[in-house]
């Protein structure tokens, strides 16, 4: 009798520790606002992990439609406009700090954010699209840490 009682509350712990997981398990699509968006592809190129000061992402605040993020090596803020999947970025402002090696990589990352006219999220991948709607550059969400 005693052996039936502990599996039945072990089936019941069992039970609740999955319905926990799922309740933390992460969504199956990004949300492209309030989601860290980290660079993995610049103009056909992978971007691989590297000893930068700071790896390119960025993250839009739908709360005051602002972008903020890294280059590689400078941080940088701006303004964004969003409707539907339509999106461009307006000026942008950075630190000027020199970092021999990411300059490359991050002036092509700031150019081609000017050329962003389209977002297409999928799971948890982002692509950014350009007026003739061609990938420009391509983002993981990044859970926080």
């Amino acid at each position: 009798m005693r052996l039936v009682r502990i599996g039945r509350s072990m089936r019941a712990a069992a039970a609740l520790a999955l319905v926990g997981c799922t309740a933390l398990a992460q969504p199956t699509t990004a949300s492209l606002e309030n989601t860290y968006w980290k660079l993995t592809e610049l103009g056909g190129q992978s971007i691989a992990a590297g000893r930068r000061p700071q790896e390119p992402h960025f993250m839009l605040h739908p709360d005051t439609r602002r972008v903020s993020g890294a280059g590689g090596c400078n941080r940088f803020t701006g303004s964004y406009q969003l409707n539907g999947d339509l999106l461009t970025f307006g000026q942008t402002a950075g630190t000027m700090m020199a970092c021999a090696e990411e300059t490359e990589t991050e002036r092509e990352f700031f150019t081609t954010l000017r050329q962003v006219r389209k977002a297409r999220v999928s799971g948890r991948q982002l692509e950014l699209l350009d007026e003739a709607d061609r990938p420009v550059a391509r983002f993981e969400a990044v859970d926080p840490k």
